[in-house]
């Protein structure tokens, strides 16, 4: 075989800084240094790796940059804890500068969680779905009470209270999965929902037939559905059923305002008159 079949590019050289915080990465991954203990002590480091004083300093802030440790000035350097917070930030970060709409992460959301039922039915314990049916009960609870709220800033505390009480119940989904790729996204994946913001003063006439709907009882019978599912063990039951089950029916209108709202913001939907004779309809049918 000829030499010249081998790429000329010449290889990176690595630093000391770089081969002491591969190491230490190595050590933080594998869980031999746990999440809040601080690394030995600057001189200490600097003698086991047999290195100055300012290589560990190198290294330290590499480790920084990639968040596996906090450098407290003063105090010394500490492994961090999960780093979901921060991949939250920087996937929201990458999705903004792809364009993404709130609507984009509806769908995927909703399509991982589907995904994250069929697993959970086949490896959830008895004790975690007892979990999630609590978890969805208190869900409904907190959509009754908000049917009650009448002044608008307690509304919308109850709303955002609502969709607390609504993450809680999928990320105990996610979680009973036992898939650590899915648990690891869910969380991150889930704070880019922001509170859809209802405006019905377009349909003002019309919001008084309305009330007597009971848009909730979509949500109840999902809830139903995907405890049934879960206790049934039976995988493909879960899947089919599921993925026809119109857990809540939006009208095309909420929809298109949904894909022109970049995502990390709270879509504003104005509903007129048609979509609210959309909605009724769905939810009668």
């Amino acid at each position: 075989m000829s030499s010249e079949t081998f790429s000329k590019k010449p290889m990176k050289r690595e630093t000391l800084a770089d081969r002491v915080a591969a190491d230490i990465t190595e050590l933080i991954l594998s869980g031999s240094v746990q999440a809040g203990t601080a690394l030995p002590t600057e001189p200490d480091l600097a003698e086991q790796y047999g290195v100055s004083r300012s290589v560990i300093r190198d290294a330290a802030k590499l480790l920084s940059a990639r968040g596996l440790v906090e450098i407290r000035h003063g105090k010394g350097v500490f492994v961090t804890a999960s780093q979901k917070e921060g991949f939250a930030d920087a996937l929201l970060l990458a999705l903004r500068r792809n364009h993404s709409s709130v609507w984009d992460a509806e769908e995927f959301i909703d399509g991982l969680f589907l995904l994250a039922v069929s697993l959970a039915t086949a490896s959830a314990s008895d004790s975690e779905i007892d979990r999630i049916e609590e978890l969805g009960n208190e869900f409904l609870k907190m959509l009754d009470t908000s049917n009650d709220i009448n002044e608008e800033n307690e509304a919308e505390e109850i709303a955002r209270a609502a969709q607390g009480a609504y993450n809680r119940a999928r990320m105990a989904v996610f979680e009973a999965t036992h898939n650590k790729v899915i648990q690891h996204l869910a969380a991150p994946l889930l704070s880019l929902r922001r509170l859809r913001m209802w405006d019905f003063s377009q349909a003002i006439e019309e919001i008084e037939d309305f009330k007597d709907v009971d848009v909730a009882s979509v949500d109840r019978r999902f809830q139903v559905a995907l405890v049934e599912c879960l206790r049934s063990r039976d995988t493909k039951r879960a899947f089919t059923t599921l993925l026809d089950f119109n857990k809540f029916p939006l009208p095309q209108e909420a929809i298109e305002i949904m894909k022109s709202t970049p995502i990390g913001e709270s879509p504003h939907i104005v509903i007129h008159p048609s979509s609210l004779e959309e909605m009724k309809e769905q939810l009668n049918g």
